[in-house]
């Protein structure tokens, strides 16, 4: 999994890009302030915001037709739905924008900003060449239902297969079920698979129980074998697999309803 373990703490590398390149603006920023005796660190934290509330709109906007039967769910910042050309794009206009208010050279601001974004594009173009992540399929690995009964992960094979590694202790897991659900009942044509990872089946059946979730395919996997096939050391993570087999995307963290919608179309694109 493209992730990074920081203590108790994994984070994507996507995500991890991000800080590193606001970091990296606002120190900048800071040096700046010293070496040109200007004030940047306010105009900067304004343009940034601007930044990340303009891809956030930008993405709701393309995505409206999800957005619009769940209003609520815009404001779930920490999931992942932003558009990062319009992010930039809003951003670089609020730093000029400012500038011209404070009456102060756009240059001073503009100079940490795109040593962010360049910071950002450099990043996650060498990842992206580097990246020597070997090719998935849907393993055979075992795992077992909530009657006990043995099941091989790969029988699900045929149709494009989507595997949701989750426990009941995990928060972002347990937001999640309701949007999971929802697409399962809905997209008859992909088997959805829900690999609960090191739990009893009493603790899985009383959950599912208490909060009303009627799920289907609920599989056991209580070494966590799943988990260290695929490299995911935290949860919840969520693999998309094609009708061939083949892990096509994978996704580390909640999962909202827009962009799993993204994602299930893509499945098999």
């Amino acid at each position: 999994m493209e992730s990074i373990t920081l203590g108790p703490l994994v984070i994507s590398l996507p995500r991890l890009f991000l800080i590193l390149s606001v970091v990296a603006a606002f120190v900048v920023a800071s040096w700046w302030e010293r070496r040109r005796d200007v004030a940047l660190t306010a105009p900067l934290t304004a343009a940034v915001v601007a930044g990340f509330i303009g891809g956030r709109a930008v993405y709701v906007v393309q995505h409206w037709s999800y957005y619009r039967d769940a209003p609520l769910e815009m404001l779930y910042l920490w999931q992942e739905g932003y558009s990062a050309a319009a992010g930039i794009a809003v951003a670089l206009m609020a730093a000029v924008l400012l500038g011209l208010w404070r009456r102060a050279p756009q240059r001073h601001l503009l100079a940490p900003l795109l040593t962010g974004v360049v910071l950002w594009f450099g990043l996650n173009i060498g990842a992206a060449q580097f990246s020597d992540t070997p090719e998935h399929r849907i393993p055979d690995i075992v795992v077992y239902d909530l009657d006990d009964q043995p099941l091989p992960l790969d029988s699900f094979a045929g149709k494009p297969v989507v595997v949701n590694l989750w426990a009941t202790w995990c928060p972002p897991c347990r937001r999640e079920m309701p949007v999971l659900e929802a697409a399962q009942s809905e997209r008859d044509d992909i088997h959805f698979v829900f690999a609960n990872q090191g739990e009893s089946p009493d603790d899985v059946t009383a959950y599912l129980s208490d909060e009303g979730l009627g799920l289907e395919n609920v599989v056991l996997d209580q070494a966590s074998r799943l988990a260290d096939h695929f490299g995911a050391h935290g949860m919840p993570v969520t693999l998309f697999f094609n009708s061939d087999g083949r892990l096509v995307d994978a996704h580390m963290g909640e999962v909202s309803g827009a962009r799993l919608h993204q994602y299930l179309q893509d499945i098999d694109g």
